[in-house]
């Protein structure tokens, strides 16, 4: 009977460790306080502040600039991504911006103008916690989508298939459809019309251009229009399927099991096509928590480096972040292509490492600098390594990578003589060197790379 205790409480248990895998995967991480506060929370607690928003722990941090001037996203080069990462950073609502990035990379755009990208952006986040139905409908008709899809140019007399393909492809399938749906489905979609002349250009539907025919789709007939053909789509028997095995493969590395895709299936169809419920199923399954010591997810690099800003609390003040960004090979608003980008082990190779290495240079020097003279001078090595995981936002870290800390910290401080004709520091510069050279391992380290 005490075993039977003991496991349940293992089961049921909240911990600071389980905040932040939570706060990783449903956001940017969490900060020392955000980490402390909801473990003293419940699990149930935590998880509908994310999915709702409400009181909780305030990230304080000046506006974002750059030289000393405002961002002007929609003018100066880069600083629609800068914009973007002020929000990642100083969000009381990480799961809206983290379901921002997803589906960003779920409808990928890219290319064009950059208030139109912003739109785009402002649309995802307005409705992607909600209806995917309603998010459906909202990019179909989004100006930067009718645009990058050639929608605009879809007549009755010239249909264009970019977009039905990868509506059903990309955005609500999978497969289980033909090129006779696709061809019909395209007939459906006409009548959005784009006006050039105007300073950023501005579309609109016009039912003169839209064929108003009989079509097939799906073995159905009727004269669909657009918001047909997306409610034939929500309603294939595949979509569930695809939508749901989707988000958790965002949220989580581990296949879905069949059970599982079974449960977050009922529960979508019962929500009528709503993402909340399933986002909850998903943070409350044991998947999501398992292997806290272990971690096995990649974080891409947005996630990585908003969420090291956020950890080190330090907001945007400089641009580095978009070249950086770009040499990791995810840069926001310019996604490969129409499939957004490939995910997982892709993200590491030898020069993305490099530039994430660079990545920890720039941000140390920014929010977490050591000056010289400002670190005790007789710290013990294992308080050593406290203090500089303290000051990078108690990352996790591995057993392996604790004791090789411990050991690296051990040497800088030593006291023992250098080899012959060897230089040895003065104890002050030792405790300034080790600090800087333990925060910048936490934060490039193969640890850092996972959550």
């Amino acid at each position: 009977m005490a075993r039977r205790r003991t496991s349940t409480h293992r089961r049921d248990a909240w911990t600071e460790a389980h905040v932040r895998r939570l706060f990783w995967r449903a956001g940017f991480g969490a900060t020392k306080t955000e980490a402390a506060y909801w473990a003293r929370r419940t699990r149930a607690q935590t998880v509908s502040w994310l999915l709702n928003g409400g009181a909780g722990p305030k990230i304080k941090l000046p506006a974002p600039h750059v030289d000393g001037r405002p961002l002007d996203p929609n003018n100066e080069y880069g600083q629609d991504v800068l914009w973007w990462l002020d929000k990642m950073i100083r969000t009381p609502r990480p799961l809206q911006e983290k379901m921002t990035l997803f589906w960003h990379d779920h409808f990928a755009t890219a290319g064009q103008d950059t208030p139109l990208m912003l739109a785009q952006n402002t649309t995802l986040r307005k409705h992607g916690l909600g209806s995917f139905r309603v998010l459906l409908q909202a990019v179909t008709k989004d100006p930067a989508m009718l645009l990058f899809l050639n929608g605009a140019e879809s007549t009755k007399d010239k249909p264009n298939e970019n977009y039905a393909r990868e509506l059903m492809e990309l955005f609500t399938l999978g497969h289980g459809y033909t090129e006779t749906d696709i061809r019909e489905a395209a007939r459906a979609l006409t009548g959005f019309r784009a006006n050039y002349d105007a300073d950023i250009t501005k579309t609109y539907y016009d039912a003169t251009y839209h064929d108003g025919s009989k079509k097939q789709i799906f073995h159905k007939s009727g004269a669909y229009d657009w918001r047909d053909v997306l409610d034939l789509c929500i309603e294939h028997p595949r979509h569930a399927s695809f939508l749901v095995t989707k988000l958790w493969d965002f949220f989580i590395p581990t296949k879905i099991n069949p059970a599982t895709r079974s449960r977050l299936v009922r529960e979508y169809r019962r929500s009528h096509h709503k993402i909340r419920p399933v986002l909850r199923a998903i943070f409350e399954h044991p998947a999501m928590y398992r292997g806290l010591d272990a971690p096995d997810m990649v974080k891409s690099p947005v996630v990585y480096v908003a969420g090291s800003l956020r950890a080190c609390g330090q907001g945007i003040s400089r641009d580095d972040w978009v070249y950086l960004l770009s040499a990791m090979g995810q840069l926001p608003f310019d996604p490969p292509s129409v499939a957004g980008w490939d995910g997982g082990l892709a993200w590491l190779s030898t020069n993305t490492m490099h530039v994430r290495f660079d990545f920890a240079n720039s941000l140390l020097q920014d929010s977490r600098s050591v000056k010289d003279g400002s670190t005790p001078a007789h710290l013990s090595a294992k308080k050593s390594v406290e203090r500089a995981k303290g000051a990078v936002g108690r990352p996790w870290t591995s057993a392996r990578t604790d004791a090789a800390l411990l050991r690296m910290a051990n040497r800088l401080l030593s006291d023992a003589a250098p080899p012959a004709g060897g230089y040895r520091a003065p104890q002050q510069e030792r405790a300034d060197m080790c600090q800087r050279v333990l925060r910048h391992l936490l934060v490039s380290g193969p640890d850092a790379q996972v959550h």
